[in-house]
């Protein structure tokens, strides 16, 4: 039979957990930070209209930007050009290992 101890280090600091992203715009800029701490280069967003609609509603007419260029059919979020999709949620696309875009969604 063997017993299990638990050992409890007092000399280590633990910091509180970070409080949870609760809001899309929250939640979309806290993947887009890490993914960008992680290296990884981020090529566009497809954001599908239902959560076009949440990021203006929680950031305002300024959260997503049209291309002043008229000539362009692009918007940004940020420094990300935003694609406008038939898909559900949003979509990160990300420079491949193999120069093919890999995606993550955030819903």
């Amino acid at each position: 039979m063997s017993a299990s101890h638990a050992y409890v280090r007092e000399d280590v600091e633990v910091a509180p957990p970070e409080p949870a992203a609760t809001t899309l715009t929250e939640r979309l800029d806290a993947e887009l930070a890490e993914l960008a701490a992680r290296g990884y280069r981020i090529q566009w967003l497809e954001i599908a209209a239902p959560q076009l609609v949440t990021l203006f509603a929680e950031g305002g007419d300024e959260a997503i930007q049209l291309d002043d260029d008229p000539a362009t059919d692009k918007a940004w979020y940020g420094d990300y050009e935003v694609r406008a999709t038939d898909r559900e949620l949003i979509w990160i696309f990300l420079e491949g290992e193999h120069d093919e875009p890999s995606a993550h969604v955030i819903d």
